[in-house]
């Protein structure tokens, strides 16, 4: 036998053996795939009807995580706000897999700040869907934009000068996430009135500011639970803005202890003029997520120092006494 004949008889074996091979291995991947998906957990097996009239999410988080009532929690934040003084406190809490909430002087109004950046910032995200926008786009400094006032960057875009050109992405990140005003300006500068008014509308919001601009803790949630539902914004949109608001550096009010635990997207605002400080966001322990809003309005006769200490210790307290209820029941 030759050994061309010899080498070609190899090559073929190599080829039988190489086949069976593959063949086993895609065979095996398929068996393996089976198993597994046969052993997938219940609730996802059965996903297809167990309980159709039934919330879905009931089928992913279990019945512990179902707190069946917070009535202690309101009576310990009641208590709270009315030695704080009942007129200049507003407050709500939402346990988000229930609905369950707690809802404190929802008639009491309060300058927003910085609160009223993340309606704006939804508005933005809603004309880029429409096509109006690209996050790439880019947006000019102009004479009134430039704002000093607020923004936790070392370097604000009050600092730019005229003319500096920014891309809606970078000036959504620096509001959000640094609260700076001068990108606040820039971008509602350039929305038009009924861009502004259409999450007011598609939200229901009509009640969300008062004639003199303020709000209520409850009214404002209504936001942030708009954003964790996604109902306004498509799923990405909604989450962009969620995980910007998650990496602020501001690290008191709400968050101050709370925000170095779990996940805390959320947006603060003070107004050193009007002495009124704010927060909201929700706090993401696993499994039991909560949102969370409480404004302040301090004493006008008093120093914005004072006002700004005493409106952190109560808010710093309303948080704890959130988290360590949900956590622990």
């Amino acid at each position: 036998m030759s050994n061309a004949s010899e080498l070609t008889k190899i090559k073929q074996k190599n080829r039988t053996y190489l086949t069976l091979a593959t063949t086993g291995i895609i065979v095996a991947v398929v068996f393996a795939g089976l198993f597994f998906w046969s052993q997938r957990p219940s609730a996802i097996r059965n996903f297809e009807n167990p309980y159709p009239l039934l919330d879905p999410a009931r089928s992913f988080i279990s019945q512990e995580h179902y707190i069946t009532t917070i009535q202690p929690l309101r009576e310990k934040l009641r208590a709270m706000v009315t030695q704080f003084g009942n007129d200049s406190v507003s407050i709500y809490v939402e346990y988000l897999n229930t609905g369950a909430n707690i809802s404190i002087n929802p008639q009491v109004g309060i300058w927003p700040a910085s609160l009223a950046k993340v309606p704006l910032a939804m508005a933005v995200m809603k004309k880029i869907e429409a096509g109006g926008w690209k996050l790439a786009n880019e947006l000019v400094l102009m004479p009134g934009d430039a704002d000093d006032k607020s923004g936790d960057s070392e370097n604000p875009f009050s600092e730019y000068p005229v003319g500096t050109r920014f891309t809606i992405e970078r000036l959504l990140k620096e509001m959000l996430v640094n609260s700076d005003n001068t990108a606040y300006y820039i971008l509602k500068r350039n929305l038009h009135k009924d861009e502004l008014n259409q999450i007011i509308s598609d939200l229901g919001l009509e009640e969300l500011f008062s004639s003199e601009g303020r709000m209520s803790a409850k009214e404002y949630s209504r936001i942030f639970r708009a954003l964790y539902v996604s109902s306004f914004l498509k799923r990405e949109h909604s989450q962009a803005i969620l995980q910007w608001l998650d990496t602020s550096s501001y690290d008191d009010f709400l968050s101050y202890e709370v925000g170095k635990r779990v996940p805390f997207p959320h947006k603060y605002g003070e107004n050193i003029d009007l002495n009124v400080y704010s927060d909201s966001g929700i706090v993401y322990i696993s499994n039991r997520p909560y949102l969370i809003t409480v404004m302040v309005e301090g004493n006008k006769a008093s120093s914005f120092e004072g006002n700004q200490k005493q409106a952190a210790r109560f808010m710093r307290d309303v948080s704890q006494k959130a988290y360590d209820y949900f956590s622990n029941q």
